[in-house]
């Protein structure tokens, strides 16, 4: 990046200089940063902005290493010498933008907690338009791609992998109190990546107009709040323990699934919630108010139809037989499950038919 002034120095950290001798391309020069989110929002976001300038740049690996640094992230480039990158910056109301369009890196974030546990903390919102990559945290491995949100949590070890590029991407940098003082990790690893996000379209809208240097000032400003609102409300509904209300006619959808597609032994929330398209948390929302769950739910549709097929066979249709048809993973799963529904096992519950006698409904 070309700027008239050097990059400021963070004052709570000691200056970084290169040996002498270091013959590194300037883009490779990297300046002093801030290498703990150890101080308030506002300076963090301070520091991105004196650091980028304005409007598209074009950025080498020194540079997107500085400018990442204050968030609490390493990253190494796979394509080595060959990274490159346009950088177009945007310092808007309390909120920075920045949108990356170039390599592929791997990033490595230990966000340490703030010195102070009340004070703001900086909330960064990622949205995807281009490339693919995987988060890491712990034992758990996310996919993330076009079209998705990545929420980056406020503190601990996780990792961000590109894997293929070119990669374009906007990323959101919020001041923020709206983790509060929350105790808990926040942030659950399935939350980390919003999928069919309903606020995402509306929020991509809202980037092109900030990142639009012809917007009149008042519309700039009017996106600029409705843009911090919807990353607000996103983060908040990623965050938020509580589950949501039931959708009308959101859990007849379900069952009308679950009876189309009971046979499916690998039905399970994680398939019906991407065939709705809702998130699981949504889908176990919608049996809040029953006594039933989504569980109890599935089973019960497939113990019907086991009863069904049991109650007019012969005996040459075997229980195996009706186990694989109504979508359980054996005769043992099956058996277990009549037990618990009808007091019987299929064996009897089939007799019983044979025999012309009265066949329980229930337990």
């Amino acid at each position: 990046m070309s700027h008239a002034q050097p990059p400021p120095a963070d004052p709570t950290s000691p200056p970084t200089t290169a040996p002498a001798g270091d013959a590194r391309p300037a883009d490779e020069a990297r300046p002093a940063v801030v290498l703990r989110q150890d101080r308030s929002t506002e300076s963090v976001l301070e520091w991105v902005e004196r650091l980028v300038g304005q409007g598209p740049q074009a950025v080498g690996r020194g540079e997107i290493s500085a400018l990442m640094a204050p968030m609490g992230w390493d990253l190494t480039f796979p394509d080595g010498a060959a990274t490159s990158a346009t950088l177009h910056p945007v310092v808007a109301d309390r909120m920075v933008l920045f949108r990356y369009a170039g390599s592929r890196y791997t990033a490595v974030s230990d966000r340490a907690p703030l010195a102070v546990p009340a004070g703001p903390r900086l909330a960064v919102v990622e949205l995807v338009e281009q490339g693919h990559g995987r988060v890491l945290r712990g034992d758990h491995e996310l996919p993330i791609g076009p079209g998705d949100v990545l929420l980056h949590p406020p503190r601990g070890r996780y990792g961000v992998a590109w894997e293929t590029g070119p990669c374009r991407r906007t990323v959101v940098l919020l001041t923020t109190s709206l983790y509060g003082r929350r105790p808990d990790a926040i942030l659950r690893d399935e939350d980390l990546v919003l999928r069919d996000a309903p606020l995402a379209p509306a929020a991509q809208h809202l980037l092109e107009v900030l990142f639009d240097d012809d917007v009149d000032a008042v519309v700039r400003l009017t996106a600029t709040q409705a843009l911090q609102g919807l990353v607000a409300a996103t983060v908040a509904s990623a965050i938020d323990r509580g589950q949501a209300p039931p959708e009308p006619g959101m859990r007849d959808r379900v069952r009308a699934l679950l009876v189309e597609r009971y046979a499916d032994p690998d039905l399970d929330a994680d398939v019906v919630a991407r065939e709705l398209r809702i998130s699981k948390r949504h889908l176990f929302a919608q049996f809040e108010d029953s006594t039933d769950s989504f569980a109890t739910t599935l089973r019960d549709i497939r113990l019907e139809h086991a009863a069904e097929m049991l109650a007019g066979a012969d005996d040459g249709v075997t229980v195996r037989r009706v186990a694989r048809e109504t979508g359980f993973a054996g005769t043992a799963q099956l058996g277990r499950a009549f037990r618990d529904r009808f007091g019987l096992t299929p064996t009897q519950f089939r007799a019983a038919a044979l025999r012309g006698q009265p066949l329980p409904t229930s337990r």
